[in-house]
C-alpha cells in the first residue's frame, strides 16, 4: 500500500545535478608500451645489439630500465650502453649505466633536457658479448623486471615483472653469419693537413691486417690505386687492423685501429693518415707533363712505381734515414686558402721543397744513403732538386707544391 507522506517528502528533496569536468591533456595519464625484441639471434664469440623498444615516446623525457640476462651466456660492459633511437641525435641525452655481472643485472637511466614527440624506437641499446661455447639453436632471456618513464608520470603497459611475461627478450644462438658485415678504409698522405682524401693523396700498396681479436683469425689486403681497402664477410666481433707503414711516407704516428663490429653493420673510414711522400721519394718524373695532373692515371702509376722501389730498398732506405734523418722534411707551403702548413724541419730545404744533403758526410750510412740515391737515380729518375732539373719543369714544379701535395 502505497505511504502519501513518504512519496510527499520524496518529491520534497532538493534536486542535484552533476557537472561535466574537462581534463586537460597534460593532466591525462599517457601509457607507452615497452619491451625488449624476442626474435634476437647471434653467433658464438659475437656482439649482439639488442635495443629496449618503445613504441610511442610521447613526453618522455627520462626512463630508468632495468634487467637481467644469463652470465654463462652473455657479458655486458657499463661503458659500451648507448642511447637509442627515439633521442636523435641526442646532443644533450645521458645515459647512466650500472652493471652487475655477477649476478647477471643492469640499471640504466637515460634522460634528456625536453620531451620527446610521438616517435617509436629504441629507448637504449646494449652491445651483448655471446660466449664463444653458446650452443648453438639455444635461446637466453632477457628478463626486463623494470621500466619507470617520467619517474612515472607515464604508465607502461604492460608493466615489466620479474620472470616470464610478454615483455621479455628473446636470442637464439645461430651459426656465424657471414656476408653482411665488412669494414672498409683509405690509406692516404695528408700534405695539406686537411684530414681528408684529397685529389693525389692515396696511397696505394700498402698492406693492410686484419684480426679478429676473439678467435686470432687473420685476413690481409692491399690498398687499391685509390688508397681504398676493404673486408667483407666478416661476423660480430672485435677487431684490430694493423697498417703496414708505407716506406717512402712520413710516419704520422698511428698505424692500428681497435673496432667493433656488431651484426648487420658497416664500418667505413676506418682511415690510416701519413704526412706526405719523404722528400728521397720525390723524383722529377712527378714534376713532368708525362705524369700530371695530380691525381691521374699516369700520376697513380708513378706513385705506385715509387711505393714499390721505396719497399725494395727498405733497409738501405732504413740505414739512410738514420744519417740524413734531417734531410726527411717536407717544405712549409701555402695552401689554397693561403694559410700555410708546415711539417717539422730540421734542416733547409729550397724554395721547391727539395733537401739540401750535407755533402761533407762521410759516414757509412751515409755511404749508403749515397748509393740508395744512386739506385733511385737510376731506377726513378733525379730526386728533386738535382742539377738537372731545368726550367721548362718549372710550372710542372709549382703546380705540385702549391697543390700543398707533397
Amino acid at each position: 500500500m502505497n505511504n502519501p507522506e513518504r512519496l510527499r517528502q520524496t518529491l520534497m528533496k532538493p534536486f542535484r545535478s552533476r557537472r561535466l569536468s574537462i581534463q586537460s591533456l597534460e593532466g591525462r595519464r599517457l601509457l607507452a608500451a615497452v619491451n625488449v625484441p624476442d626474435d634476437l639471434t647471434s653467433a658464438p664469440d659475437a656482439i649482439v645489439s639488442v635495443p629496449v623498444n618503445i613504441d610511442s615516446a610521447t613526453g618522455v623525457r627520462a626512463a630508468e630500465i632495468r634487467l637481467s640476462y644469463d652470465t654463462s651466456v652473455l657479458d655486458l660492459d657499463a661503458d659500451d650502453i648507448d642511447f637509442g633511437s627515439v633521442w636523435g641525435t641526442g646532443n644533450d641525452t645521458q645515459v647512466t649505466a650500472n652493471v652487475d655481472d655477477a649476478a647477471g643485472t643492469v640499471v640504466i637511466f637515460v634522460s634528456a633536457s625536453s620531451e620527446l614527440t610521438d616517435v617509436s624506437g629504441s629507448l637504449v641499446e646494449l652491445p651483448f658479448s655471446v660466449a664463444s661455447d653458446a650452443v648453438l639453436d639455444s635461446t637466453t632471456v632477457l628478463d626486463l623486471t623494470l621500466v619507470t618513464l617520467n619517474e612515472g608520470q607515464i604508465s607502461v603497459d604492460p608493466a615489466p615483472v620479474s620472470g616470464s611475461d610478454s615483455t621479455d627478450g628473446l636470442i637464439t644462438i645461430t651459426a656465424a653469419a657471414t656476408g653482411d658485415d665488412s669494414i672498409s678504409g683509405f690509406v692516404y698522405a695528408d700534405a695539406n693537413n686537411d684530414n681528408a682524401v684529397g685529389t693525389g693523396e692515396a696511397i696505394p700498396g700498402v698492406t693492410i691486417t686484419l684480426t679478429n681479436t676473439s678467435t686470432g683469425a687473420e685476413l690481409q689486403t692491399t690498398t687499391d690505386s685509390d688508397g681504398s681497402y676493404e673486408f667483407t664477410d666478416l661476423a660480430p666481433g672485435e677487431y684490430e687492423i694493423v697498417q703496414s707503414q708505407p716506406v717512402a711516407y712520413l710516419d704520422s704516428g698511428v698505424n692500428e685501429l681497435t673496432v667493433t663490429l656488431v651484426e648487420g653493420t658497416t664500418l667505413d673510414d676506418q682511415n690510416f693518415r701519413e704526412l706526405g711522400l719523404l722528400p728521397q721519394y720525390i723524383f722529377n718524373r712527378l714534376h713532368t707533363s708525362s705524369v700530371l695532373p695530380v691525381g691521374s692515371d699516369t700520376w697513380k702509376d708513378a706513385i705506385t712505381d715509387i711505393n714499390a722501389f721505396a719497399e725494395s730498398t727498405a733497409s738501405a732506405s732504413s740505414a739512410s734515414s738514420v744519417a740524413a734523418g734531417s734531410s726527411v722534411v717536407a717544405a712549409s707551403t701555402s695552401s689554397s686558402s693561403g694559410t700555410e702548413s708546415t711539417t717539422p724541419a730540421t734542416s733547409d730545404s729550397t724554395a721547391s721543397g727539395e733537401p739540401l744533403v750535407d755533402e761533407a758526410s762521410t759516414s757509412p750510412i751515409a755511404s749508403t744513403a749515397s748509393s740508395v740515391a744512386a739506385a733511385q737515380t737510376a731506377a726513378m729518375g733525379s730526386p728533386v732538386g738535382s742539377s738537372d732539373d731545368d726550367s721548362d719543369e718549372t710550372a710542372a714544379v709549382d703546380e705540385v707544391f702549391a697543390s700543398n701535395l707533397f
